[in-house]
């Protein structure tokens, strides 16, 4: 498996792959809650009138979703892994999730029952914050 590489040539308590393996499913896990969350945000702002805030939460939501869909694709497949790639689509999935959460909250503010996704976004940038943190340990555990 890809992400075994990580566990080869490491100190004894350094990072491990059974770490890795742990941060890369909550973060597919994370990752997979959110398409969903993110795609009935954008159908509740579609039953709303329009105007530019809702306009925003839709995008936004859409945007959050793909991203996040994207992302629980590429850290899923294990035949091949390419940490720069892994690495910038983790911090777009970050920063989408970031996004996201300003137009939710934005809408939560002018709609009090709002629904917001702001949890579900949360967990995911705290799922591929933590993931990205644990590459950068075992890069330089690997050094």
């Amino acid at each position: 498996m890809w992400w075994a590489d990580y566990s080869v040539g490491m100190r004894d308590g350094g990072v491990v792959g059974s770490e890795i393996r742990g941060r890369i499913l909550s973060c597919v896990e994370a990752c997979d809650a959110m398409v969903v969350v993110s795609e009935d945000c954008a159908e509740a702002c579609l039953a709303l009138c329009g105007n530019g805030v809702i306009t925003g939460c839709f995008i936004a939501a859409l945007d959050c979703g793909e991203v996040c869909s994207l992302t629980s694709r590429v850290l899923s497949w294990h035949s091949s892994y390419d940490r720069p790639v892994a690495t910038a689509i983790l911090e777009v999935c970050v920063e989408a999730c970031l996004a996201s959460t300003g137009a939710c909250e934005r809408m939560a503010d002018l709609y009090g029952p709002w629904n917001t996704c702001s949890v579900a976004c949360r967990r995911v940038e705290d799922a591929c914050t933590e993931l990205l943190a644990v590459f950068e340990l075992a890069t330089r555990e690997s050094l």
